[in-house]
């Protein structure tokens, strides 16, 4: 059952080291890329020639007279890179902190003291990440909004009027407080640990 533990958390703790630094090189060439859209504005962007705009489960393909802001479009495309430089920078950091958390374990020490601290900054890793990135895509759903005339795409007498609604996902809250649970049944392993240890 160790062996089986220890050769799990090597092959977990390489798979994460792979990722995270993957990840990180996907945040910075994106990072780059939102600096060269913010520097050069439209040259950056490609012009496919056909311009689309998804509601939801709806795509709606627009006719070359429909009017777009390119200022907002291009604050869109920004805004759309930065979430990812954000996600990608929050994988890698969890990738470090996950690294720490296997290091014992692959030496079959799983409730080193060093644990339950290392999942409690996992949480908060992915708490803050889960918060802001949601701010951001509210932020570009506005952006976006901006950037087609939605009064005119939708003007139609079928269509009385149209309302913006931005959902928020709290899914990452769910995660936030399963890995805090977790940081607190390894503390309590550790104690157990450390009790059988002083009575030996």
């Amino acid at each position: 059952m160790e062996k089986k533990m220890k050769n799990l958390a090597s092959t977990l703790d390489t798979i994460v080291k792979v990722g995270g630094e993957i990840f990180r090189v996907v945040g910075i060439v994106c990072g780059i890329f939102s600096l060269l859209v913010a520097i050069l504005g439209d040259k950056m962007i490609a012009d496919s020639g056909e311009t689309s705009l998804e509601l939801g489960f709806v795509k709606l393909f627009l006719a070359d007279s429909v009017p777009i802001d390119t200022g907002f479009m291009n604050s869109y495309v920004i805004i759309g890179l930065i979430i990812v430089v954000i996600l990608s920078f929050a994988v890698f950091i969890a990738s470090r902190i996950l690294h720490t958390i296997f290091e014992p374990i692959k030496m079959g020490r799983p409730f080193e003291a060093d644990v339950p601290a290392n999942l409690k900054k996992l949480a908060w890793v992915v708490l803050g990440c889960g918060a802001l990135t949601e701010i951001m895509k509210i932020i570009g759903g506005v952006i976006l909004s901006h950037a087609f005339d939605l009064e005119t795409i939708l003007s139609s007498d079928a269509v009385a009027r149209f309302e913006l609604n931005f959902n928020l996902d709290f899914g990452f809250v769910f995660v936030f407080a399963v890995i805090m649970f977790l940081s607190y049944i390894f503390s309590y392993g550790q104690k157990l640990q450390q009790e059988s240890d002083e009575t030996l």
